[in-house]
Order: C-alpha cells, then sequence, then structure tokens
C-alpha cells in the first residue's frame, strides 16, 4: 500500500513543486469563490473517496445539487439533504433517515465547494501550478493555523481558465483523508430552496431517527 502522502498528492496528476506565494493563492481562491457566486445555483457529478492510515476506505460517486450554503446528494445508497444547517441522509436500503447538524469537517467530506467560507479565517496559504486532465490548474494548499480545527489541511485543484474546482483533498484532525473529484459542473441551474430539505411526504413510512 502506497504511503498516503503519495497517494494524495500525485493521484491527480500533478508536476509540479509548491512555492510559498501567499498573496497569489488567496486570489485564487477568492477569484474561485467569486465564480461560483456568480455561477448561481451548480450540479456537478462527484466520486468521493476516504483514506484511513493510508488504505481506501472505498468510493462513492453520485450528483450533487448547490445553492449558496444548501446542497442535495444523490448516490446508489443515500440521498442527503443540507439547508445550510440541517442535515437529513436517507439510507434507501433502510428507509430510514438521519436527521443531524454537520461538523464542518463533515459538510466538507460531502460538499466539494464549502471550503469556499473556510478558508477565509484560519489558515494559511501556498500556490503552484500544474496540469489537470489536460487543463492547467492552480493548486492551493491550505493548512490550519490551529491544531484544535476539524479540517488540518486542504489541496484544492481549480482550472485557472474558468475557477472551477476539479479535485479536492483534505485532511482531518484525526489524520484520515478525503479525496473528491469533480467532473460536469453546470452552473446558473434553477433550483428550489425545498429541493435541499427532506420531503417527508415523499417517504411516508421512513423510519425517523433524529441525531442532533
Amino acid at each position: 500500500m502506497k504511503k498516503i502522502f503519495l497517494l494524495l498528492l500525485f493521484v491527480c496528476g500533478l508536476q509540479t513543486s509548491f512555492a510559498q506565494k501567499s498573496s497569489q493563492a488567496r486570489k485564487v481562491l477568492e477569484a474561485t469563490e467569486q465564480a461560483f457566486e456568480k455561477g448561481g445555483a451548480v450540479s456537478a457529478q462527484f466520486t468521493a473517496e476516504t483514506f484511513v492510515n493510508g488504505q481506501s476506505q472505498g468510493s462513492t460517486s453520485g450528483n450533487i445539487k448547490i445553492k449558496g450554503q444548501k446542497f442535495q446528494i444523490n448516490t446508489d445508497n443515500l440521498i442527503t439533504w443540507f439547508d445550510g444547517k440541517t442535515q437529513w441522509s436517507y439510507l434507501k436500503q433502510n428507509d430510514e433517515v438521519n436527521i443531524s447538524t454537520p461538523t464542518d469537517a463533515e459538510v466538507q467530506s460531502m460538499n466539494p465547494y464549502a471550503f469556499l467560507k473556510i478558508y477565509k479565517k484560519g489558515f494559511r496559504y501556498s500556490v503552484q501550478e500544474g496540469t489537470l486532465r489536460g487543463q492547467k490548474v492552480y493548486t492551493v494548499k491550505l493548512n490550519a493555523e490551529k491544531k484544535s480545527s476539524d479540517i488540518q489541511e486542504i489541496l484544492l485543484d481549480v482550472s485557472q481558465s474558468h475557477y472551477v474546482p476539479f479535485c479536492i483533498r483534505f485532511r482531518q484532525q484525526n489524520g484520515n483523508w478525503t479525496k473528491i473529484v469533480v467532473r460536469n459542473f453546470k452552473n446558473r441551474q434553477n433550483f428550489q430552496d425545498q429541493e435541499f430539505s427532506f420531503p417527508k411526504e415523499a417517504y411516508p413510512n421512513a423510519e425517523i431517527i433524529d441525531m442532533r
């Protein structure tokens, strides 16, 4: 099994080394945030994979809808709704829904765009340029200033042309890594707010488990 450092630093195919350019990194993050906000509601396909002690715990693929801080994720086994505060996770096989209030790290592990607000407080930045999927990208590295932060490190690959995130890798306080690969990004989608809350009427027999 390869070491976690090699797995996560090279899996996205980048070919240059990091340079300490905090001001440039900040500009890339701000430009990415602005592009995302101007794009309105968005949809994308994704694949998420978690690593514990350098070993993959499996991957999940699906579709995501995002409107501001709200999102809905649909995979083969699970549907998740998040209205910016409360999260509902519906397990299709068990016909049950778990209600919770997720941490920043938990939101980050599901929503590849949650970093847009996280970076503004408590992180140091550096940046490099490289290529990914045949396109020029910036790779921004963020390190938490406090050891108590839920997320300790983030590696963000964003296109230089449109500032669309292609790949996000982050390390939690417990040392686990998550990698999220984003594809088929579409902006200016027309989503209603109710699409980001659990529709009780659609699942009348679902068991409700409130974990808040």
